[in-house]
């Protein structure tokens, strides 16, 4: 696979400076000079903001798609006990299936907040190896709509936490405060007092935890594990199954905090119990641009600030992240770059070999078939391609629409697909196609992804054999 950097380094102003670490990272990753840490990808690439990438979205907005069929939150967020604590991403039930298997599919619970039971909502976690607990969901002051009429419970707990003052090199006051006894912790959460404190954490539990995906990076490999309807499974209806199950935890600062849901040793013996290993299903549903839309999520999106900000720092250089990076687009596409990858076993360091050069240069020359091709060509490939995959139907007359890929009834989308730039030095081909057929692309079964997929790429692929970029206009 190639990559065009200039979408993704030109037109912001450290762009030629980010550009070069990325081109010193592919060297290190290319020579095997370079070793994933864990600890150094977690504050290098934020973890949260990681997660945010994986779901497809965050905060109300929508990232370009590292995983199909994952499109961010749920919508209407307003449905939840608590917007911060939604679910992170909201999937069909058809691409349950694709993603997960119909086995697995069957176990996922649907969203309890909405009647519609086409709709499933998955909350998403990361850790660097397996084990450890999980923290499910946490409320307090300005977490919640309610977070007001909660300040008494918050007030209530926090007279029994452990103050810590502590003063910073501007002789300001930092103020941290904790409890983690599980006796005092219990006792309040469960009194009469604190019902309504207790249903609202409890409530937002069941709705963001339905169902769980966990990723996990061990020894330089990555593993994906489901655990359908968590929720249901660990049913914390009784205080009973509460105190077996979690743990709480409170943590404030200067005023207010609020109070987390976290897995005991039992909980974290319930999940592993009923994890199951999808990491070749999700892997494979990984997008074709994963690469390059996590590299745009960095530099010039969400997650830029988190690059920049540890990218100053000499101990989390450009360089590493960027190589990060393509480390994590090893474990979810073949060869990104053209790059014989190995991340081997994680250990601290970078350069663990000196890369061997003969001296000699090889002369790099224009491969002529690029040039013997015409856009006709691929055009015709493409639509004969994507058109040989599409049911077949009369107007008006069966069969009827299914989700999955658009049906030809009357040859017009097929004809009014074209090529109108075919750029053979930055290898991208811009196309367009009968703008009333825009309506499919908010669905599974959207034009722009039969014509590349089913079209384009396996046209590209035969005529040229080098990857190309399409890009809708």
């Amino acid at each position: 696979m190639k990559l065009n950097l200039d979408i993704i380094f030109d037109g912001i102003p450290d762009g030629k400076g980010l550009q070069s670490a990325f081109n010193k990272a592919v060297t290190l990753v290319k020579n095997k000079q370079y070793k994933s840490t864990p600890q150094d990808r977690a504050k290098m690439l934020d973890l949260q903001l990681f997660s945010d990438f994986l779901s497809g979205g965050a905060r109300g907005k929508q990232f370009d798609p590292a995983i199909r069929g994952f499109i961010g939150e749920p919508k209407n967020l307003s449905r939840y006990q608590s917007e911060e604590s939604a679910p992170d991403t909201e999937l069909s039930y058809d691409d349950i299936k694709i993603l997960f298997g119909e086995e697995v599919a069957e176990q996922f619970e649907f969203d309890s907040t909405t009647t519609d039971r086409n709709k499933r909502t998955i909350e998403i976690k990361q850790k660097l190896k397996e084990g450890g607990t999980t923290t499910f969901t946490q409320l307090g002051s300005g977490l919640t709509r309610g977070s007001k009429e909660f300040a008494g419970s918050i007030n209530a707990i926090r007279s029994q936490a452990n103050i810590k003052e502590t003063v910073d090199k501007n002789n300001r006051i930092k103020v941290k405060a904790s409890l983690y006894d599980q006796q005092k912790l219990f006792k309040w959460f469960e009194s009469p007092a604190q019902t309504k404190y207790r249903n609202a954490l409890l409530t937002q539990f069941n709705q963001k935890m339905q169902n769980y995906l966990l990723f996990t990076y061990t020894d330089g490999k990555l593993k994906v594990s489901a655990v359908p309807g968590l929720a249901k499974k660990f049913d914390l209806s009784t205080a009973q199954r509460r105190r077996k199950f979690t743990t709480l935890e409170f943590t404030g600062g200067a005023t207010g905090g609020s109070v987390a849901l976290r897995t005991s040793a039992a909980g974290n013996a319930l999940i592993k119990e009923n994890m199951k290993n999808v990491t070749q299903r999700v892997v494979a549903q990984a997008e074709d641009k994963f690469l390059e839309n996590i590299l745009k999520f960095y530099v010039r999106g969400e997650g830029a600030s988190v690059l920049r900000k540890n990218g100053a720092l000499t101990k989390y250089g450009l360089v590493n992240a960027f190589a990060e990076l393509l480390v994590i687009a090893q474990e979810f596409e073949r060869n990104p770059l053209e790059i014989e990858f190995k991340s081997g076993p994680m250990q601290s360091g970078r350069v663990v070999s000196k890369a061997k050069s003969t001296g000699k240069r090889k002369r790099q020359t224009k491969d002529p078939i690029q040039h013997q091709i015409t856009v006709q060509q691929i055009e015709a490939l493409a639509r004969k391609l994507f058109r040989s995959k599409m049911p077949k139907g009369i107007p008006g007359g069966p069969p009827p629409p299914i989700n999955e890929i658009l049906t030809e009834r009357t040859g017009r989308f097929a004809q009014s697909f074209t090529i109108t730039k075919f750029n053979k030095a930055k290898e991208f081909i811009e196309y367009t196609y009968d703008p009333i057929y825009n309506v499919f692309e908010s669905e599974r079964r959207a034009p722009s992804k039969l014509i590349e997929e089913q079209g384009l790429r396996p046209a590209v692929q035969q005529l040229i054999g080098r990857y190309h970029r399409f890009i809708r206009k």
